[in-house]
């Protein structure tokens, strides 16, 4: 068979590709050693280039029910339209008053959707006028690499090129962010665990009724 040297230069090309991606598992804990789920986790590329958005990507929703907002928490990328699509039969007045997204859903009922596109990155608090227990975080941040974490405290982030990044991690009660560096080598998972001193769980709860429902 004949040299190809295209066949070949391809072939490289291929194997690099493969060969540069590297990955992260991040396990989170309190001061209680117990797993923290829904942390906001993000990785920002240091010294290189964030590749572009793929506009198909940039949609995520924040849904009402049960009379909660449902996720508690989401990181999404900037300049993402995330919708606020009501499932309850009752109406919802959703609202923000951050910097970031400043904005007002006036009265919607049940199977009405509002969409607000987040063009600022930043934490954006959202809650309903009409029921005070209802609070969702949503994170806006400019990099593709993100996450919350799951019941057992994890988060496996995968495909990243190989390289040095900065590990964010946020939760309503930190202080502040918990910032890292980290490298990732091509080919390899780097596992992360992230220790945390939570504040108490100030978070409003709804009263049960006495046939064990909730209002």
């Amino acid at each position: 068979m004949p040299f190809n040297p295209l066949k070949l230069a391809a072939l490289l090309l291929a194997t690099a590709g493969w060969l540069g991606a590297g990955g992260v598992t991040v396990t989170a804990t309190d001061q209680k050693n117990e797993a923290v789920p829904e942390l906001v986790v993000w990785l920002d590329p240091l010294g290189a280039p964030v590749p572009p958005a793929d506009p198909a990507e940039l949609a995520a929703t924040v849904e009402q029910f049960n009379e909660e907002f449902d996720p508690y928490t989401i990181a999404v990328r900037l300049g993402t339209k995330v919708e606020f699509p009501n499932r309850d039969d009752v109406q919802h007045h959703v609202y923000s008053l951050s910097s970031p997204a400043r904005f007002e859903i006036p009265l919607h009922g049940g199977d009405e959707t509002e969409a607000v596109v987040m063009d600022q990155t930043g934490h954006v608090p959202v809650g309903c006028n009409i029921h005070d227990w209802m609070i969702s975080h949503i994170i806006v941040v400019d990099t593709p690499w993100f996450g919350t974490t799951d019941e057992s405290g994890r988060l496996a982030l995968t495909d990243l090129p190989a390289g040095p990044y900065k590990l964010t991690a946020w939760h309503p009660r930190l202080r502040k962010t918990d910032e890292r560096e980290i490298n990732l080598v091509a080919g390899e998972t780097l596992a992360v665990p992230v220790e945390l001193r939570l504040r108490p769980d100030r978070r409003i709860r709804r009263a049960p009724t006495a046939g064990g429902s909730r209002y």
